[in-house]
C-alpha cells in the first residue's frame, strides 16, 4: 500500500537545521526588553520581517490596536497589629490600579481560592491572602465576592513570576468588557508571605495594598511570514510570540529563532502545502491579543485552508531533560511519532507536565485558532516542574528578570527545531493529511461519558450523533485505504 504520509522528506530537511544560525538569532534579541508596545518590541518585529524576506519568504509587518496591560509597581503595608512595609512586590497584568494611598482592609487567609472556599468566607471589603500564581479563575471569584484586594505569596523561594489575570481573550469587545477584573493584585516573596502568615495565625491583621498598572489601547506590530505551497493553497500555521517579560530570552526569543530557521529551510525547499509564520505580540500583556487579532482577520481563509496550528514557546531551556507535548486527538499518534523520530530527549510523563497541563491543548499559549477549525499541537523540551524547573517546567527564571542569554542550551534548541521541521514536513508534504478524525470522535465520546458519570445525566442524542459520525468516518477511511491499495498494486505491476 502506498503510504499517504511522507516520512522521507523530513530526514533530508532535518539535516539542514543550522545551530549557528539559531544562535545568531538568539543573540540578536539579547538585551532587548520586548514588552508589548515598546520600541524594543517594534525593533524585534522589524528584525523578523527583514530576516524572513532575506530568506525568501513573503513577509508583512501588520499593525493593529490592541488592549494591553503592563504592570508597573506594587507595595504591601501591614498596619496592624504591627507595621511592616514590603516593597519588593509586583502586581499583575490586568490587575486594577489602586488610588495613590492604596486600598485597606482586614487580611483574610485562604489556602486555596475555590468556589467552595470563597463561598464559605466573608470577603467583602477584605484583603485576601493566598499562595500560588495569580490567574483569571481565582481573581474572578474574589472580584465577584467583593474583596478589596488580593495578596499572593510566590510559589518560588527566590523569584516573583509575572502573570496576567484577565479571562478575556484578546482585545475585549462590547460584549465582554465587563469581564475585565477590577481587583488590585499584589505578589510578594515567600519570606514575606511566611511572615504575614505567622501574623495571620496569631490574630487579626490589617494591611494596605498599593498597585499601579497601565492598561490602554496601544498600536502593536504583528510580523507574519509565508511560504506558498507548490501544489496546494492549504497551509500549516507555526506561531510564537514576539513580546516578552523583561529580556525573555527563553520566553520567547528562542522560539522566534526556531521559527526563523524553519522558515529558511522551507523557503529553500518549498513544500506542497504552504507555511505561515506568526510572531504574535501581546501574548504576555494582552491575553494573546496578537494571535486573536490575526485569527479574526484571516478567519475565512483559515477556515477554508488552515490545516493545523503549531505553537513554539519556551525553547532551548538549559537543563531540559524531557519532551512535553499537547495535541488534539486527530494528530496524537503522528505527533508522538514525530517526537520519537526527531527528538533525542525522552517524553515526559503526563504527571510531569506542570501548570500548563498535559494531553490536550488548554486555554493558553496563543490557542486562537480552534474556532476556525485548525488542529492544534504544542511541544518542546522542559524541565521537571519544581525546583530548577520552576512552576511550569520552564525554568525557575520563567517570567522573571533572570530569563537571560545564559539560560539557553543551543543543542536543545536545535533538537526542538528539528522536531518542528519534521512536523512541518509531515503536515505539508504528505499526499494525505495525517489527521485521523476517528480518534477525535472516540475522544469526544470519552469526554461525554465522563460528564454523564459526573452529573448522573444521559446524553443519548449526542451518542446517536457520534454513532453516525463514526460510521461516516469508517466509510471514508475505508475508501482512502482502498485508493492506497490500488496505487500500491499499480506500482507493483509497473
Amino acid at each position: 500500500m502506498l503510504d499517504p504520509v511522507d516520512r522521507e522528506t523530513e530526514a533530508r530537511l532535518r539535516e539542514r537545521v543550522d545551530p549557528e544560525k539559531l544562535e545568531r538569532h538568539v543573540d540578536a534579541f539579547e538585551g532587548t526588553e520586548r514588552v508589548s508596545g515598546t520600541d524594543d518590541e517594534w525593533e524585534a518585529a522589524e528584525y523578523v520581517v527583514e530576516t524572513l524576506r532575506e530568506y525568501g519568504c513573503t513577509a508583512e509587518l501588520h499593525e493593529f490596536e490592541g488592549y494591553i496591560s503592563v504592570p508597573e509597581d506594587a507595595r504591601l503595608d501591614v498596619t496592624a497589629p504591627t507595621r511592616e512595609t514590603f516593597d519588593e512586590a509586583i502586581t499583575a497584568s490586568f490587575g486594577a490600579s489602586t488610588p495613590p494611598d492604596g486600598v485597606s482592609g482586614e487580611v483574610v487567609r485562604l489556602d486555596d481560592v475555590t468556589e467552595e472556599s470563597v463561598a464559605g468566607a466573608d470577603l467583602d471589603g477584605k484583603v485576601v491572602f493566598t499562595t500560588g500564581l495569580p490567574t483569571p479563575e481565582p481573581i474572578t471569584l474574589l472580584d465577584a465576592a467583593g474583596a478589596a484586594a488580593v495578596i499572593y505569596q510566590s510559589v518560588n523561594p527566590e523569584q516573583l513570576h509575572e502573570m496576567i489575570v484577565t479571562p478575556v481573550w484578546g482585545t475585549p469587545g462590547l460584549d465582554d468588557g465587563d469581564e475585565l477584573p477590577s481587583l488590585p493584585v499584589a505578589q510578594i516573596g515567600q519570606d514575606a508571605g511566611d511572615w504575614l502568615l505567622t501574623r495571620c495565625e496569631a490574630g487579626p491583621v490589617e494591611a494596605t495594598v498599593t498597585t499601579e498598572v497601565t492598561t490602554e489601547l496601544t498600536t502593536l506590530p504583528c510580523p507574519v511570514g509565508r511560504v506558498e505551497g507548490t501544489e496546494s493553497d492549504r497551509y500549516l500555521v507555526v506561531g510564537n510570540h514576539v513580546d516578552s517579560w523583561y529580556e525573555g530570552i527563553t520566553d520567547n526569543a528562542t522560539a522566534m529563532a526556531a521559527t526563523l530557521e524553519l522558515a529558511r529551510i522551507a523557503a529553500d525547499d518549498p513544500p506542497a502545502r504552504g507555511l505561515v509564520f506568526g510572531f504574535w505580540p501581546a501574548h504576555s500583556t494582552g491575553r494573546y491579543a496578537g494571535s486573536a487579532w490575526w485569527a479574526d482577520r484571516e478567519w475565512l481563509d483559515l477556515r477554508e485552508n488552515g490545516v493545523a496550528y503549531y505553537h513554539l514557546d519556551l525553547n532551548g531551556l538549559d537543563g531540559a531533560d524531557g519532551l512535553w507535548h499537547q495535541e488534539m486527538a486527530e494528530l496524537g499518534d503522528e505527533h508522538l511519532d514525530v517526537l520519537e523520530t526527531a527528538g533525542e530527549l525522552p517524553l515526559l510523563d503526563g504527571g510531569e507536565a506542570g501548570f500548563l497541563g498535559d494531553d490536550r491543548p488548554a486555554r493558553n499559549s496563543d490557542q486562537s485558532f480552534w474556532g476556525a477549525g485548525l488542529s492544534s499541537l504544542l511541544s518542546g523540551a522542559r524541565l521537571e516542574p519544581g525546583g530548577e524547573g520552576g512552576p511550569i517546567g520552564g525554568g525557575w527564571w520563567w517570567h522573571t528578570p533572570e530569563d537571560t542569554r545564559d539560560k539557553v542550551d543551543i543543542d536543545v534548541l536545535a533538537e526542538e527545531t528539528r522536531i518542528a521541521v519534521t512536523l512541518a514536513s509531515r503536515l505539508c508534504e504528505s499526499p494525505s493529511l495525517p489527521h485521523d478524525y476517528r480518534a477525535t470522535a472516540t475522544d469526544i465520546r470519552e469526554q461525554v461519558t465522563e460528564i454523564e458519570a459526573e452529573t448522573g445525566r444521559s446524553f443519548d442524542g449526542v451518542h446517536e450523533d457520534l454513532d453516525a459520525l463514526e460510521a461516516a468516518l469508517a466509510a471514508a477511511y475505508e475508501r482512502i485505504e482502498g485508493v492506497d491499495a490500488v496505487g500500491s498494486d499499480a506500482a507493483a505491476a509497473a
